[in-house]
């Protein structure tokens, strides 16, 4: 009874958290889902600014959701696919309906994924930054916006992040956000 209880607890912030995602990026002048995409590519772009505001909204309300739905509603036991992966869901979506593109980065864990390694120039000097104790690294040309910023992998995300580990200290993931900007 507890258990489903749970389940639909969980079901419930999910769906509320995909819903406050979609306003915000409604409310930025994104293309509603219904929608083809070929809309989206037709809508106008933001500036690098604009955007650097946005990724970075974006990234607080990624991060925050994966903390809050780790911490309350995941459980190793229950067969779960972990709140990391679920997300990849919405990544999926915010692609093909807005031509945002989100993935995560391994920075100074093991990737779970070979996905999660570095994939570009950009994204392997990201993780150097990152490493060095900066938040977060972004660069904007060629009609692209790129940023990525600071995941925090709390202990019980190392359980499996880093095994061996020999103390509980927060280790360091990379949320890769990449969107099209107007071209000077």
């Amino acid at each position: 009874m507890f258990r489903m209880y749970r389940l639909k607890s969980s079901v419930c912030v999910v769906r509320t958290i995909i819903a406050g995602l979609a306003l915000t990026i409604f409310s930025s002048g994104a293309t509603p889902p219904d929608e083809p995409s070929a809309t989206a590519a037709a809508a106008p772009r933001p500036s690098a600014g604009e955007a650097r505001e946005r990724a970075k909204l974006l990234h607080g309300t990624i991060h925050d959701t994966l903390q809050i739905v780790h911490s309350r509603y995941y459980r190793e036991d229950e067969g779960l696919p972990i709140p990391a992966a679920t997300l990849k869901l919405v990544f999926q979506r915010l692609a093909e309906r807005d031509g945002v593109e989100l993935h995560w980065l391994a920075v100074d864990t093991k990737a779970m994924n070979i996905d999660h390694a570095p994939r570009n120039e950009f994204e392997k000097e990201a993780v150097k930054v990152l490493v060095s104790g900066k938040e977060e690294y972004d660069l904007a040309g060629d009609g692209v916006y790129r940023r990525v910023g600071l995941i925090t992998l709390g202990s019980e995300c190392l359980e499996c992040h880093l095994p061996g580990r020999t103390s509980n200290k927060s280790r360091t993931a990379g949320l890769v956000i990449t969107m099209p900007i107007m071209k000077k």
